[in-house]
């Protein structure tokens, strides 16, 4: 082999050889002696070089950009005070939003030196400047930045809590910086009044800026009251704390602060590099900063959150939170909260001990029972009690002390995992399927030693209904939430769409029979009609749209089978062999390529039709106002969700009227847009009519 001479290597030949720099900088070591900067370990530096972790460089500031340094006392106007409080407002919603507080809240330099800005410390020969008050940095800024920070420590405490994922939901890095963790609440509070009555006495602020900053100090201390609060102590007074946010929110967007000229001093408190400084670990990223006005809407949201809870902490319907927990995720608005309002909704149904503050676990499986056959627990322990012919030992007892209480956490958990983020949420759901199954096995096998001469409008012969249309009700939300959150390739949307509405027949036909026995003029009948209704709706919904997208698919059907096995692996669990009562609607991958074979041949069958009837079913829940008896004070969103729905249908109107026509319709209509319609596409804007005749894109024929 040819050698190779040094102008050959890579980057050439003009090498310096630097082996004595590096020997006369170490001279005054001793053999073995490291030189780290704190919290950068040995082990840091070796996995930095190598695996090439960019944080190996972040502590190096370029020449490129040079900064003046900071005086934390260089005097301010008061509109600037005004502009760093309202961009402090900003960078905490930001990390409300997921990022890291060294990104974020700590990019503000003030907060990192809080400590240091008591009255006490102001330095002696500051310029007595009528326009800059010495004392708005060490009475109003530090009153607000404390302020920022102890709400930030509420919050952080909350997160911590475990409801929500850290580092998937938010970031709980601190970077070894003071959150003022050993700062009571009421101390801040009292620095916040402080810095208000100041302004006000001493008039050294001419308005508009002293109101301007009044009102910014008091909507700090609302919002540090109401992180605070206990919302079961006092929920009229959480309501006082949150009208009173608002009035503050409202004076402060009337009196907005300026947008500073680039040579304002006020910049240079903000350092979006700051984190080379701290002890963290996460590369450097620079966040843009969102307008103002953007800030003060997720503000206007966080209120919102905290409203819901109060509402919530009042509502002693399990019903009612499973529907505000769904119609978070089916309705674009409002937004989904933050995860500090989410972990804070759990805390409020179950702090780990007690159900809403007051109950225990066995009373969740009470509503349970209410809420579903409009009797109590207590009802029908007793009656299977009295009844039961099994030769052994009653199996109630048994089920009674593990499998029943274990449904009632269960069902907490559920309730909790509807405030999870939308893939946890899907996830939680797909590992539940199988106790849900377990324990309709178990109230299987109770009713089956009841006697059998019980007629069926008797509510205790469906008792196995009871965890039945639970279980439906997950496995329809664990399809739907796939096109939400666009998990399905287009190959995999028939059998979505088919399978839903195999689920929800199964669903039906399970309401058809508990509607017999039920009270009609209860709750719970007419919460079991309207989802009698709504069903209907859907499964008349989700037929058409399996007709209409079997073009998506190659028919290659030993693929499709592998893809099948996989996207559905959660209901072929090792679980289910413990259980000698068949799944109900069991995904069968068999019986949707024979009815994709009949379909093809249905020549009765019309997709449009189908979406008109969907229409009519509801709009009569609409124009009836028959929402239901769980719904409550949230009836209009769920009126709300009826109108989404009924919408979707009319922008599939124009679809073929009969499978005959199916294949010359162009498949490339269909749009599948989540910020649109969760579940369903829409057609083109340029209608359906016009683009068909184009014939842009056929159906490929269809195999035998």
């Amino acid at each position: 082999m040819e050698s190779l001479s040094l102008a050959d290597l890579p980057g050439g030949d003009n090498f310096r050889d630097v082996t004595s720099i590096f020997v006369d900088a170490a001279a005054e070591m001793e053999s073995g002696d490291l030189i780290l900067r704190d919290g950068f370990t040995l082990q840091d530096a070796m996995s930095a070089f190598e695996i090439g972790e960019p944080r190996l460089d972040s502590g190096m500031a370029g020449d490129a950009d040079p900064r003046a340094p900071f005086d934390i006392w260089a005097p301010l106007l008061p509109e600037e005070i005004c502009w760093i409080i309202d961009r402090s407002f900003t960078l905490e919603m930001l990390w409300h939003a997921g990022n890291t507080l060294a990104h974020t809240v700590f990019t503000c330099l003030y907060a990192l030196v809080a400590s240091e800005l008591h009255p006490d410390m102001l330095p002696y020969g500051l310029p007595n400047d009528a326009l800059r008050p010495v004392q708005l940095i060490p009475v109003v800024l530090r009153a607000s930045i404390c302020g920022m920070l102890k709400c930030c420590d509420l919050s952080w405490r909350e997160l911590s809590k475990g409801h929500v994922h850290d580092t998937e939901d938010w970031q709980s890095d601190k970077g070894d910086t003071s959150l003022l963790e050993g700062m009571s609440v009421q101390n801040v509070i009292a620095t916040l009044d402080g810095a208000a009555a100041w302004l006000v006495r001493s008039r050294k602020v001419p308005d508009p800026w002293a109101t301007a900053l009044v009102a910014r100090l008091n909507l700090r201390k609302a919002l540090l009251q109401i992180m605070d609060a206990n919302i079961f102590k006092a929920p009229s007074d959480f309501l006082d704390l949150i009208n009173i946010a608002r009035n503050h929110l409202k004076t402060v967007r009337a009196y907005p602060s300026p947008d500073l000229g680039p040579e304002s001093t006020a910049h240079l408190a903000f350092d979006p590099y700051i984190a080379r400084k701290l002890n963290s670990t996460v590369p450097i990223r620079v966040i843009d900063v969102p307008s103002v006005t953007k800030m003060w809407h997720s503000i206007d949201v966080l209120l919102d959150g905290w409203e819901e809870q109060r509402l919530l902490s009042l509502t002693a319907n399990v019903s009612t939170w499973e529907l505000v927990g769904h119609l978070r995720t089916w309705l674009p608005s409002p937004p989904l909260r933050t995860p500090y309002s989410r972990s804070s909704t759990q805390s409020v149904f179950y702090d780990g001990l007690l159900v809403l503050n007051k109950f225990n676990l066995t009373w969740v499986m009470d509503r349970f029972f209410f809420e579903t056959l409009g009797v109590s627990y207590q009802s029908v322990f007793h009656f299977v009690d009295r009844n039961s012919q099994s030769q052994r030992p009653p199996p109630w007892s048994d089920i009674q002390r593990g499998a029943l209480q274990g449904m009632s956490f269960l069902m907490t958990e559920y309730i909790r995992a509807l405030w999870y983020n939308p893939c946890r949420r899907r996830r939680f759901f797909m590992k539940s399927l199988v106790d849900l199954h377990i324990y309709y096995t178990r109230l299987t096998d109770i009713a089956a030693n009841l006697p059998p001469d019980l007629p069926s409008t008797n509510v205790m012969k469906h008792l196995p209904a009871c965890a039945l249309v639970w279980r439906l009700s997950v496995i329809r939300e664990v399809i739907l939430s796939g096109f939400q959150l666009e998990l399905y390739t287009s190959e995999e949307k028939p059998f979505a769409y088919w399978y839903a509405a195999q689920v929800m027949d199964a669903h039906l036909a399970c309401l058809d029979d508990m509607l017999l026995a039920v009270e009609p003029d209860s709750l719970a009948a007419r919460e079991l009609r309207f989802q009698h209704s709504l069903l209907s709706a859907l499964q008349a919904m989700a037929m058409p749209m399996f007709a209409l997208s079997m073009p998506l698919m190659s028919f290659a059907w030993r693929q499709m089978y592998a893809n099948f096995l996989r996207r559905y692996k959660w209901a072929f669990g090792r679980g289910y062999e413990l259980s000698l009562v068949p799944v109900v609607a069991a995904p069968n991958f068999d019986n949707f390529t024979d009815l994709c074979g009949r379909m093809l041949q249905d020549k009765t069958f019309s997709p449009s039709d189908s979406f008109s009837l969907a229409h009519s079913i509801l709009v009569q829940l609409i124009d009836s106002r028959a929402v239901g008896g769980y719904a409550g004070l949230w009836t209009d969103e769920r009126i709300q969700l009826l109108r989404n729905l009924a919408d979707a249908c009319q922008r599939l109107q124009n679809v073929p009227t009969s499978m005959s026509a199916l294949p010359a319709f162009d498949v490339g209509l269909l749009k599948w847009d989540p910020q649109i319609h969760p579940w369903f596409p829409v057609l083109e804007p340029e209608g359906a009519e016009q683009r068909r005749n184009k014939h842009v894109r056929r159906a490929e024929p269809y195999p035998s």
